[in-house]
């Protein structure tokens, strides 16, 4: 990342870590065009966990009038990623995921709120084994909630964090 955009980005990741995510929430738009459309709003990103909004909207939902399946992975997938943001140092490691799993469970109703947030314990590990090998792998799990609080998807997101020493560049 250009230094510029790095202190930005930071600065803007301190203050949604303060509660205050709009600017964050926005640059996250810009930086993945692909979530644009979906207007996904961060609400929450803490060690505790992070939390997104996923409005209901014309262009996120399917031919039934509901919340479109890729939508919700869509939303799943940014919750976890988010977790892995507030985890790890972007500047020192490359984020990527590898794998993508989504389990529906019923027709959502409304908007959506993704959540996602670290078992006891994982962190700290994977911090150790990063330390220690330079690169991890490791899958986060979300809880995708409709308007009426019923739970509506599962997904499973596998990460890779790999230190940028350890990248090999052609």
């Amino acid at each position: 990342m250009k230094t510029s955009v790095a202190r930005i980005m930071t600065n803007a990741l301190h203050r949604a870590k303060a509660g205050k995510p709009w600017r964050f929430s926005r640059i996250m738009q810009e930086l993945i065009p692909f979530n644009r459309p979906h207007r996904i709003s961060v609400l929450e990103i803490s060690p505790s966990g992070c939390t997104v909004d996923l409005p209901h909207r014309r262009r996120n939902l399917n031919h039934l009038g509901t919340m479109h399946a890729c939508a919700l992975a869509t939303a799943g997938e940014f919750v976890s990623g988010l977790n892995v943001i507030e985890a790890f140092e972007l500047s020192e490691y490359r984020l990527i995921m590898s794998h993508l799993e989504v389990e529906y469970h019923r027709r959502p109703e409304g908007g959506c709120i993704a959540e996602s947030s670290w078992s006891e314990g994982v962190l700290e590990s994977l911090k150790t084994e990063l330390n220690k090998e330079g690169v991890v792998a490791f899958s986060l799990t979300s809880k995708l909630t409709d308007s009426v609080n019923a739970h509506v998807a599962t997904t499973t997101t596998k990460w890779q964090v790999k230190s940028w020493k350890k990248i090999k560049s052609k």
